[in-house]
């Protein structure tokens, strides 16, 4: 396979088939990472000013001093990392819902490696958000309520 692409992970999901590739911008220099749903493009690390701010503008107006945050979804987990940048905060809690997601960060196949797993804030919940909101065992399962 070229050295120009590359595809990382090609899973089922309960969605369709996912896939994460890397692909070399030869015009930017810089190495393209996508992920694919189904013959989609459902997000890139070319453009991740919205997912940056989904994280800092929500932040810069919080009032608590070490606010426990919760995201819906992990990507390419540049909203995570905003968040995990800022040192106030005392937890991050992510519900995603494919595992292979998930997987990628485990392994550090993403550009930002293993960071979220590295940080103890952070923990990746496997869960369908939208369900969980209806649930009364929330967010967490570690959590009693």
């Amino acid at each position: 396979m070229s050295k120009l692409f590359k595809e990382l992970d090609y899973q089922n999901t309960p969605l369709g088939n996912i896939s994460l590739r890397r692909r070399r911008q030869l015009k930017l220099n810089k190495e393209v990472y996508e992920v694919i749903l189904n013959d989609e493009h459902l997000m890139s690390n070319l453009f991740i000013a919205s997912e940056v701010a989904l994280a800092k503008v929500p932040l810069d107006e919080i009032k608590s001093k070490s606010p426990d945050i919760l995201v819906g979804g992990l990507g390419l987990g540049y909203t995570a990392k905003e968040v995990l940048s800022n040192k106030n905060v005392k937890s991050l809690t992510i519900i995603e819902y494919l595992e292979p997601v998930i997987s990628w960060h485990k392994q550090g196949i993403l550009p930002i490696e293993k960071l979220l797993f590295e940080d103890t804030r952070c923990n990746i919940i496997l869960a369908d958000f939208f369900k969980s909101v209806f649930e009364k065992k929330g967010f967490d399962p570690n959590i009693q309520a």
